[in-house]
């Protein structure tokens, strides 16, 4: 299941900055040694454990070189570069970061970096095929076609997921759904419940696709809210 954990929990210190690093490598981070530099700041000041220290002020400081004068209610600029590094991450985890084991994320509204768990990329759901479905599933190297991630974004007592199945080759969404549930009336298993089960059926559904196509399709189903 995918689960948001606080800042610096439940990972080492050395599997974020590696983390870190596959991100450095990608061609969007790249290019760009201001998005390096936010991201490395933010992450670095959260895991030396001074993540109350990560404001807008500081971070104009001492990542966009302004003076100590710089007044973040009159100058934008942070504000700005931080939209840009959440859709570079964005990019990257529904590209080349699909399948990493941590996702970092920086949500709306804050600046302070939380390390995700992106192991939904790996889960196999065969709900709904027998035996022989599921051996001719793996045996066509339908399994390998595709990759489910999913992103997550959490206010107050409400969960709203996004769920992807992306072309493993194109990295072209295939289909999406998203899904919002009201934490202080459903418990953990439901929520992973019902998210396997949604998975699940866009698996079935792509896999009685291509048992009847030649190619596999181009879009499975629209996103939607349930």
């Amino acid at each position: 299941m995918i689960s948001r954990e606080k800042p610096n929990s439940g990972y080492s210190n050395g599997e974020i900055q590696q983390q870190l690093q596959r991100i450095f490598a990608d061609q969007t981070f790249a290019v760009s040694d201001i998005l390096k530099r936010f991201l490395s700041f933010i992450v670095a000041e959260t895991l030396e454990g001074r993540s109350n220290q990560i404001k807008e002020y500081t971070i104009g400081v001492n990542v966009l070189n302004k003076p100590q004068s710089f007044n973040p209610s009159q100058d934008a600029i942070v504000r700005i570069h931080a939209g840009r590094l959440r859709r570079a991450l964005h990019y990257y985890y529904n590209g080349a970061g699909a399948t990493d084991a941590i996702r970092i994320e920086m949500p709306k509204g804050s600046y302070l970096p939380y390390f995700v768990s992106n192991e939904v990329g790996s889960i196999e759901i065969h709900s709904g095929m027998n035996e022989d479905q599921i051996n001719e599933y793996h045996g066509q190297g339908i399994a390998e076609q595709f990759v489910v991630t999913g992103e997550m974004q959490y206010a107050e007592d409400h969960l709203r997921i996004k769920l992807q199945m992306l072309n493993t080759e194109t990295h072209e969404e295939l289909w999406s759904q998203v899904v919002e549930y009201n934490l202080a009336t459903t418990n953990g298993f439901d929520i992973q419940d019902g998210i396997v089960k949604k998975l699940a059926a866009a698996v079935n559904d792509y896999y009685k696709f291509v048992k009847h196509h030649s190619t596999p399709p181009t879009v499975l189903a629209v996103a939607s809210v349930a």
